[in-house]
């Protein structure tokens, strides 16, 4: 028996601890792949493979992409293939469906996953794995001109014997986790619209419509499955790995591919929720129940909401998602929310599966968009002036085309702060200290690639006077969520510098040669932004 499959063995009894046991000096990539049953001298493109060539990408990708058809043939796309298209045309922004890769992988299973990740470091071929693909800018869960792994494949939902435990593959979307366990009456702590994929959603935070009640996505975590840098697959829970599983709650994609996501159920009763919509003669009273209903988070932890400021053919609107874990039509906590006078209300009952669906309507798909956060101290007279701001700065971007700027506030309770302590903590560096925390992000659409630098300088403007005064009137907080940042923004360094040397750390443990840096350079990697912006 291979050293590798040894540790393989030990791995899942929970008995590995040091990094040299999950990858030792001597690993062998060529070792590694042999005891995944490949044997690379039989693959006429690595055959011949040498050092030399890696030093062309494109050499280097078309190696690892004929290597992976030769073992995966109906697996594997091309460019101008069917399979090819069916990735590219569905993302949900047009930045990620720009991205052009060497190929696109389908792996069904988990040593699939490691032989991907070890064809890319035999090859020098850069990769990317992809969820839902609901990020907002190029390369996210695309890799240019490498190898696209598509979990799309990898979509099982099944549940331990007393059915506490919810085992779901990366390749699934909210609306298919709903679906497959709403016959049981069960749900997890996911997403709020159905096409947003698992992975990227839990390893960011993952904010639900249950979090008051349960914490985010990532505090609901049993184990994770992670395929490590040197192939081997881990068991990942808060009694084996620890410092791993403390990691992926928050840290992202740097530490190795989740295979699979375990995660705590919770029961599923009909809901009852929608958009109450106001004017702008509103809109203090609209702030005013909103700050109430956050610090009310104790006295009805059922309730969850958001507003979204934007502009309608020239009229100001607020949009409150107001939602209730209950199917009751009239809960105490909304009733300031309802004696503001709408001009519209969707309000109803709901199952979680029609929730999702419904919410999908407002995240179009083939738009060019921008997500962007901050974070500060839920205060009501800087949120008033946070949107008389926002609504004074939209002219910027009149004229271009297809434009709908929002700006969209939502609370991190007390109550979801006590609970980022559960199983040993997060990576988010939040603390309830500093809480409640009004977490601020700009949505923005529009159609046009010429207009993209106007709208990322409209957007940056924005946040650097937003960003300015908080600091000035003491409100500001450093924290930015993974799920919402913008390419120009570097969420570790917001989980503070004790967190931050952590998560290096960490990843210098599981992934000494930093193969999950370097060879997976896209989204939010633990040194700096995606992308240095000038505006």
């Amino acid at each position: 028996m291979h050293l590798w499959t040894l540790l393989g063995g030990l791995s899942a009894l929970g008995l590995l601890t040091h990094a040299s046991e999950i990858e030792p000096m001597n690993f062998n990539v060529t070792s590694a792949l042999e005891d995944l049953g490949v044997d690379v001298s039989s693959i006429p493109a690595l055959k011949s493979f040498n050092g030399i060539q890696a030093r062309s990408a494109e050499k280097a990708c078309a190696a690892a992409c004929s290597g992976l058809s030769f073992l995966y043939k109906s697996q594997v796309s091309g460019q101008n293939s069917a399979g090819y298209s069916n990735f590219t045309d569905s993302f949900w922004s047009v930045q990620q469906e720009e991205v052009q890769p060497h190929c696109v992988f389908r792996p069904t299973k988990n040593t699939e996953v490691s032989t991907a990740v070890l064809l890319s470091r035999l090859t020098g071929c850069e990769f990317a794995a992809r969820s839902g693909g609901h990020a907002a800018f190029t390369g996210a869960s695309s890799s240019p001109g490498g190898i696209s792994i598509w979990f799309k494949d990898m979509n099982e939902v099944t549940l331990n014997e007393d059915k506490s435990v919810a085992s779901i593959g990366p390749g699934n979307n909210w609306l298919s986790v709903y679906s497959a366990l709403e016959p049981y009456g069960l749900a997890t702590v996911g997403g709020r619209a159905s096409s947003i994929g698992v992975g990227g959603f839990v390893l960011g935070g993952g904010i639900s419509y249950h979090s008051n009640l349960y914490g985010w996505a990532c505090d609901n975590v049993e184990s994770f499955e992670v395929v490590a840098a040197s192939g081997l697959i881990l068991t990942v829970s808060e009694s084996s790995h620890s410092d791993l599983y403390w990691a992926l709650r928050g840290g992202g994609n740097n530490f190795g591919l989740v295979t699979k996501y375990n995660l705590y159920t919770i029961p599923a009763p009909k809901m009852y929720g929608g958009a109450r919509t106001f004017l702008q003669t509103s809109f203090k009273s609209v702030i005013n129940a909103f700050i109430n209903v956050a610090n009310n988070a104790s006295v009805d932890p059922h309730a969850q909401q958001y507003v979204a400021f934007l502009q309608v053919n020239g009229t100001n609107l607020a949009s409150a998602e107001l939602t209730y874990t209950k199917d009751d039509s009239d809960p105490q906590i909304f009733k300031q929310f309802r004696s503001i006078p709408a001009v519209s209300d969707t309000a109803s009952s709901k199952t979680l599966v029609e929730y999702v669906k419904y919410l999908e309507t407002d995240n179009p798909f083939h738009l060019r968009e921008v997500y962007w956060p901050i974070a500060v101290e839920l205060d009501e007279a800087f949120a008033n002036w946070v949107t008389q701001t926002f609504y004074s700065m939209i002219s910027q971007v009149e004229g271009v085309a297809g434009i709908q700027p929002v700006i969209i506030y939502q609370a991190i309770t007390d109550l979801i702060l006590e609970k980022m302590s559960r199983f040993g903590g997060n990576a988010l560096g939040l603390d309830k200290a500093d809480g409640p925390v009004l977490l601020m992000h700009i949505s923005t659409w529009w159609s046009d690639e010429a207009d993209d630098e106007k709208v990322y300088a409209f957007v940056n403007s924005f946040w650097e006077k937003v960003i300015a005064q908080a600091k000035s009137v003491g409100v500001y907080n450093e924290y930015i969520y993974m799920n919402y940042a913008s390419m120009f923004q570097d969420p570790i360094a917001g989980y503070g510098e004790a967190n931050k040397a952590k998560l290096k750390s960490i990843a210098k443990k599981y992934d000494p040669r930093g193969v999950y840096q370097t060879l997976q350079p896209g989204y939010f990697k633990l040194e700096g932004a995606p992308v240095t912006g000038s505006f």
